[in-house]
Formats: C-alpha cells, structure tokens, sequence
C-alpha cells in the first residue's frame, strides 16, 4: 500500500533560527548596498555612520604670540566653571595644551595634566559624540584622585582637531600623542597606561598591539565594528553563520579588537556595565577570553551600569578598582592611589557646596547634573 507522508510544521525555534538566519542575510545585504553607494570604499562607510563629533565643539585651541597654545571654553558658563575649580587646578604641576601634527598631516588637539611626582601616565582616548573640552572636569578629577598624568587627546575632526574623523585618522591621532611622550622622554614601557572608552577601545588595543606600554584599561570596549550591529550569541537562536555580515565582511570588519587583544603584552583591565544596550557586555566577555592568559586581570564589571554611566554608578567603587591596578603594576604606581603626608584631598566643589561636575559622558557647570549621552559607541 502507498505510504502516507505527513508534513510537519517546524518547530519553533527552528523557525526563529531560519527568521534570524534570514536577518543576518539581509544585514549583509544592507551593508553591501552602502558600500556600493559609497564608491566601494569601507573607510568611507566607516566615517559616516561610526564617528559623531559634538557640533559645535565645547572648546577653541588658540596661540599666543609667544608661541603657547591657550584652552578656552566656547560657552560662557563652563569658562566659568574652570575659574570655579582654579584652586583645584592649582594643585597640579601645569595643564599643558598642545596640537600635533599627524602621520595623515592632521593638527589634533592635546590635554595633559601633570601631576606633581607622578610615575604613571594615562593615555585616554576617550568615547564617541564628546570632546575633551566636556571631559575636561572629570580628567581633572582623574589626575587629582589617582595622581597620576592624564593625557587625552581629539581625533581629527572632533573638537580643535583638524580634518575628518576616519579609522585611519584616529590611528593615526593617537600614534602623534604616544609619538609626542615618547620624545618628552616618558618612559611608556614602565609608566605609560593606555585607556580606552568605548570606541576610544580601537585606538588603545591597536597601539597596545604594536607598542609595548605598562597596562591597558578598556572601559566599554566593542569587539569589532561589525558585532556592534550583530546581537550577542543565544545558541539555538543566533544570527550568526556564513551570511552574516560578520562573517561576510570579516576581512574589512573595521575596528578589529578581537584580534588586536591577542597581541597585547602588557596587564588588561576591561570594565563594563551589565546593563549597556549600546555595547552589551558580552563584547567584553569576548575579548577577555582572546586576552593572553598570562595578561587577563580579573575584570570590572558593574552591576545595573549602562554604557554611559559606569561612574557614576559608584564613583568610590570605580576609583577604588582602577587605583588598585594601577597599583598592583609596581611599587612605582601605589604613589597614585595614596595621599602624600600633610597633603589634603581634593575637594570637587567650587568652594560653596556645588558640585561642579559628576559625568564621565560630559561636563556639568555648578548646580548641574546633566549628562551627554554617549552614542552610538
């Protein structure tokens, strides 16, 4: 007798698993279209959806006739929040302002404050959206809480910086400023700390994977260019497969950190929120596992934070972990997370009970609590 075949109905997730397999084929395609729009140029694609400079910039870089570069506020109120914090200032040894020039014959924009005896320099590169005129009070607040050097710098095209943002450029900006204190006569082997926020992870894990530097700080790292638009992995139902864009431009992926932290010789802290829906954990989770054994430190990973306000979400908590590894690289560190004798802490307010600034995402005048969202990474 004739055998009846019956139909099925697919089961549900395989049906989820076909629906996802089917996004990751259109993500692709999508992704195609703009490069093909873009006269076939990555770099291009790059610029234009990746990097979000403030407009217009918090701050102008001018030179005096005597040849010395000035930092000053465009709007009134943070020019007068400086003057609010000047007692503050005054307890580093200078804040020296400085545009260099690039490999890509960029003028970048330069910010280091120097604190008095201090063995340890960070390099921050600093998140999407923002300019080192609105992280101007926290970097203060940095240098004076750890004591240590701060240096933070603008990629081309973001606040007093010259030119356009790109992969390239910011590669680029931020070889000037290591270029810059290597000729200052830092020692960056022993005293030199890269730190990078966000997209700012790019900067830091590709100069961390050709130079040899002290430690590393990823603060909200992303993994690569690509996984930011693909949701992390669940198993049965991931987007992931051969026509997923990650795997179908995996050759061109800009901002490949995955593969950059394997060649990383130097401590790795990474921190992250649990709740960060711009860059979600996992990518941390991922470049903690392709970190070098013998580099991995314990991460930072803070409950209920999001990616904009991993600082304020526990201020003492995030000083306390990042002054403890700067201490744990060496005897030379642990003056950067101890008070000198007879030394008073600092005080962050402007003398009348104001605070003056609480946002790693911007700045804030006195008697303000507003944040500048960092976005997209």
């Amino acid at each position: 007798p004739a055998r009846a075949f019956i139909l099925h109905p697919a089961p549900p997730r395989a049906k989820c698993r076909d629906r996802l397999a089917a996004m990751g084929c259109a993500m692709s395609t999508a992704i195609l279209c703009l490069i093909c729009n873009a006269k076939c140029s990555i770099s291009r694609v790059v610029s234009r959806f990746a990097f979000f400079p403030p407009s217009p910039a918090s701050y102008t870089v001018e030179q005096t006739a005597e040849g010395v570069s000035t930092f000053t506020f465009t709007q009134p109120e943070m020019q007068a929040a400086v003057e609010s914090v000047a007692h503050l200032a005054q307890m580093l040894e200078k804040i020296e302002v400085r545009r260099l020039l690039t490999s890509r014959k960029q003028r970048v924009a330069m910010l280091h404050f120097k604190y008095p005896g201090a063995q340890l320099t960070l390099l921050w590169s600093h998140a999407n959206a923002m300019d080192i005129g609105e992280m101007y009070f926290f970097l203060l607040q940095l240098a004076l809480q750890l004591r240590v050097n701060v240096v933070a710098y603008d990629y081309s095209g973001y606040g007093a910086s010259t030119g356009e943002p790109s992969e390239s450029n910011i590669y680029a900006d931020i070889h000037a400023v290591f270029d810059h204190l290597v000729a200052s006569g830092l020692d960056v082997q022993q005293q030199l700390v890269l730190y990078g926020q966000s997209v700012g992870s790019a900067a830091t894990l590709y100069l961390a994977s050709r130079a040899t530097v002290r430690a590393v700080i990823l603060h909200t790292p992303l993994t690569s260019g690509l996984r930011v638009l693909i949701p992390p992995s669940t198993g049965f139902c991931s987007v992931g497969g051969c026509c997923s864009p990650v795997c179908v431009f995996h050759l061109c992926d800009p901002f490949p950190n995955v593969q950059r932290i394997q060649r990383v010789r130097c401590p790795v802290l990474i921190v992250h929120g649990t709740s960060d829906t711009t860059i979600d954990c996992s990518h941390s989770l991922h470049l903690f596992n392709n970190c070098p054994p013998e580099h991995r430190v314990d991460p930072y990973i803070v409950r209920g934070a999001n990616h904009d306000n991993i600082v304020e979400h526990d201020p003492e908590r995030y000083f306390e972990k990042i002054g403890a590894f700067l201490a744990s690289l060496g005897e030379a560190a642990s003056r950067g997370t101890a008070s000198r004798p007879g030394q008073r802490e600092a005080d962050f307010s402007d003398g009348r009970n104001r605070k003056v600034f609480v946002s790693l995402g911007g700045t804030a005048a006195p008697d303000s609590t507003g944040l500048k969202p960092v976005s997209p990474y």
